[in-house]
């Protein structure tokens, strides 16, 4: 696991699922830039997940900024121009760092 991050110059989730909220807090505690698109919030499979006026995250919406405060003065929310949840929840890399792509 902490081998195979150390090694991504970003982490990317397309509607990943239950995996959405693991891929950002893996790219918090690695310092790794991410993008994730969120789809479903599953709010009866993670009932501990709480807005910061503890709010049960129950809605798309709650999601959204659930997943945006993990690190509100790095992560940002935006759109895609595509159809559907088009919303992307993500952060920079951070100035100075570059991203690097092993020879083939």
């Amino acid at each position: 696991g902490a081998a195979l991050i150390a090694g991504c110059a970003l982490l990317v989730g397309m509607h990943p699922d239950e995996a959405t909220e693991p891929i950002v807090d893996a790219a918090i505690r690695h310092g790794k830039p991410f993008a994730v698109l969120p789809c479903c919030v599953f709010p009866t499979a993670f009932p501990f997940r709480r807005l910061a006026s503890g709010k049960p995250v129950t809605t798309y919406a709650d999601f959204l900024v659930y997943l945006r405060d993990k690190d509100p003065h790095t992560i940002e929310l935006g759109r895609l121009p595509v159809e559907g949840r088009n919303c992307v929840v993500f952060r920079r890399a951070r100035p100075g760092t570059t991203a690097t792509v092993p020879a083939q």
